[in-house]
């Protein structure tokens, strides 16, 4: 049996909380909010616990000895390298929420705990989208041939800004945030293309602006942005994220992934899967494949956390990865800043995925 406490419980604790509430591996031990904290994250926090019948305990009382398994951060973005800090120097495995930190130095930090504690750090990610891996299964078997370039859109619907984020300051405000819409959901893409072709991004351009949102623009943040990377081999890859008025799902986010390789190409739908049948009277049908992906992979990313946590092993996504992907939208804000393509080194990309 895996003991789960959630360390602050203000962002995507609701989301995650199913998953381990149904799974006969783990049991909840509780929620922890530091006394210090601002006063709605503690309201916040305590009704998360209050709703769901956990007990509200203070961060020493979760992170003490024969407490916790497993330690799950949903906390503001600014605070996830502090609080995985201190489960990590307590001995216990973490669950971050995305982004895994807010800068690349936040994420080293964490990498240098994960090391002393010998404790895995696992972080929130969709590769196990249906889509997805249908994809890069396409991409092993050769089907494609030798992937050439990857556009990935990525666009969340203002219309269920106000229903699909808990409180908006979480994503606009950067002392909450970290930034805008990039540190929000670039990490996504870039996993995505670094999934699918195994190869590490060497430079990125990116322009951003504030097109959609009063919200953002009060805060200064971006909604939207272009990027453009170029990966080793000389493979490129672009990616258009906005916080738009509507996004063409039907969801609060809709994602679609274009690879092209050398004998073909192929578009994955990672909103809503689904075959598409044409006939010869010209109407249109649509078979339903699975649910809606950004919940499966989630589900199925979690289902194997808990696998590999029971059995000793760390997960196939790994702090690292995340790094990498930080790497790449720090990258990104420097590139918004500075009116250039910027180069990542070795030392900024971190290692190669293990995918």
């Amino acid at each position: 049996m895996i003991r789960v406490g959630f360390l602050s419980a203000v962002r995507h604790a609701e989301s995650y909380l199913p998953t381990f509430l149904a799974d006969p591996r783990t049991s909840l031990v509780g929620v922890a909010e530091a006394d210090d904290a601002a006063e709605w994250i503690v309201a916040d926090s305590r009704r998360f616990a209050e709703q769901h019948d956990l007990p509200l305990l203070s961060p020493a009382a979760l992170l003490a000895p024969g407490m916790c398994d497993l330690v799950v951060v949903c906390s503001e973005p600014t605070r996830h390298a502090e609080l995985a800090i201190a489960a990590l120097d307590a001995g216990i495995a973490v669950l971050v929420d995305k982004p895994v930190a807010v800068s690349v130095a936040e994420a080293d930090r964490i990498l240098a705990a994960q090391e002393r504690s010998g404790a895995t750090v696992c972080v929130v990610n969709r590769l196990r989208s249906p889509a997805v891996e249908r994809l890069r299964g396409w991409v092993d078997a050769g089907h494609l041939g030798l992937p050439l370039h990857v556009d990935v859109e990525w666009f969340a619907s203002g219309a269920h800004f106000a229903t699909s984020v808990e409180r908006p300051e979480l994503v606009t405000d950067p002392a909450l945030s970290g930034g805008g819409e990039l540190l929000n959901f670039l990490l996504y893409p870039v996993d995505y293309i670094r999934y699918l072709t195994g190869l590490e991004v060497v430079e990125v351009y990116a322009e951003a602006a504030t097109l959609f949102q009063q919200p953002h623009r009060d805060a200064g943040v971006e909604d939207s942005a272009v990027v453009s990377l170029l990966l080793e081999n000389g493979v490129t890859a672009t990616v258009t994220l906005a916080r738009a008025a509507a996004a063409p799902g039907h969801g609060p986010v809709s994602s679609s992934i274009r690879l092209l390789g050398s004998h073909g190409h192929a578009i994955a739908d990672d909103d809503k899967p689904a075959i598409s049948v044409f006939r010869t009277d010209g109407l249109q049908a649509e078979r339903p494949v699975d649910g809606p992906s950004s919940v499966i992979a989630v589900e199925r990313y979690l289902d194997e956390l808990i696998g590999a946590l029971a059995n000793g092993r760390a997960p196939r996504y790994t702090l690292r990865d995340a790094r990498a992907s930080l790497a790449v939208t720090e990258a990104c804000y420097a590139a918004v800043r500075d009116g250039r393509p910027i180069t990542l080194g070795e030392e900024s990309t971190g290692a190669k995925s293990e995918q």
